[in-house]
């Protein structure tokens, strides 16, 4: 979809999601009344409105346990009607065996719940065919509602979650670049937590582009933007470690300028690994060089401190120094995960790129071959 048309149906309050229900209702709702009639007809679209999700995957996993559960107690309601009537006694046996095997396979609860709607409806229509149109116009509903999930996504879903995993990283370095006393706390903590929703919001859009059309041509990418951006969250975490250890010590260290220096060395190690794994600019050899001085630094900084404070404050100050150790060594994993993967995309681009070029040298070949037919 394009994005200036998104932005125009959002407007008058037609979401993408809005669009995937009622296209996958209406078109299930139109097989189903063409394959069966109308008798259960309705069953297809309350599925296809009942398990569209965000993402492919949630949808799958919930159509899923409406199938199940519809089974489950469409067959368990068929065995009891047959030897009871509808009542208060046979309801209360078909729930009690039916979500109790249930309960005791540790199906999902989604399923849980469908097995007691199914076998209510399915003991009170006590119909044989009632249970078979059921499953069979839910497994319409919820295909139609899956196809519909893979082809409507976003416009430019995979560089919208690129660019705010980008922007939760810069955000990262310079909410760790504001830690120390003296700099704008305010300003540091929204630094830390808007980089915590955008990390957050970059993974939701990557989930929603897994098993859809517009996610196999970037499928390398989309899996290195995957764990770029789990790497990313780790630091995240180790950031507040050091924030709050930062917190905790004396202001005459914490607002120290080697601290600021050991601060600002690893900032940068994050930032650049945020420009090197998720833009298109050319860091080179610049990262593993930033790792190496910051460690340097670190431990420059650290062995001075050794000979001039006590023993609890250098207790104090060795688990900051901890903290940014680890910090460094997560830049690093990732830079090396990130390397590692590149070789493998563009062994995957060359292969596109010959596949390309054959079909275009059979093409030429057709062509020539049905000139000289004339």
């Amino acid at each position: 979809m394009h994005e200036g048309l998104q932005e125009r149906l959002e407007k008058y309050g037609f979401s993408l999601y809005m669009i995937r229900v009622t296209l996958a209702a209406s078109i299930s709702w139109m097989v189903v009344h063409a394959i069966y009639g109308g008798e259960f007809s309705y069953f297809a679209p309350l599925a296809a409105i009942l398990i569209t999700q965000g993402s492919v995957r949630a949808s799958l996993e919930k159509g899923l346990c409406r199938l199940l559960g519809i089974v489950l107690g469409g067959t368990v309601s068929l065995l009891v009607g047959h030897f009871m009537n509808v009542g208060p006694l046979s309801i209360l046996l078909i729930l009690l065996v039916g979500l109790g095997i249930a309960t005791a396979c540790k199906i999902n609860f989604q399923a849980i719940t469908q097995v007691g709607v199914t076998s209510v409806l399915a003991i009170t229509f006590i119909q044989d065919h009632y249970v078979m149109y059921r499953a069979s116009e839910t497994l319409i509903g919820v295909v139609i509602a899956l196809v519909f999930n893979m082809i409507i996504v976003p416009p430019k879903s995979f560089g919208s979650a690129r660019g705010s995993a980008l922007e939760g990283s810069l955000l990262l370095a310079d909410g760790l670049n504001g830690i120390a006393p003296g700099r704008d706390e305010a300003m540091r903590a929204e630094s830390l937590k808007r980089a915590d929703e955008l990390l957050k919001a970059s993974t939701r859009k990557q989930a929603e582009l897994h098993f859809t059309i517009c996610h196999l041509p970037n499928r390398y990418e989309l899996s290195m933007l995957k764990q770029s951006t789990s790497h990313l969250k780790t630091m995240h975490g180790y950031v507040k470690e050091i924030a709050t250890e930062i917190s905790l010590l004396p202001a005459h260290y914490a607002a120290s300028d080697w601290m600021k220096e050991n601060l600002q060395a690893t900032a940068d190690c994050i930032a650049l690994f945020g420009a090197k794994a998720l833009s298109a600019a050319d860091c080179g050899s610049v990262l593993p060089e930033k790792l190496r001085l910051a460690r340097e630094l670190q431990l420059t900084s650290f062995s001075e401190l050794q000979g001039n404070c006590s023993l609890t404050a250098i207790r104090d100050l060795g688990a900051v120094f901890s903290h940014l150790n680890r910090l460094l060594n997560e830049v690093e994993r990732a830079d090396y995960d990130f390397c590692s993967a590149a070789p493998q995309r563009a062994l995957a681009q060359a292969n596109r790129a010959v596949r390309f070029a054959k079909d275009k040298r059979l093409t030429a070949s057709s062509r020539r071959h049905a000139f000289t037919e004339k």
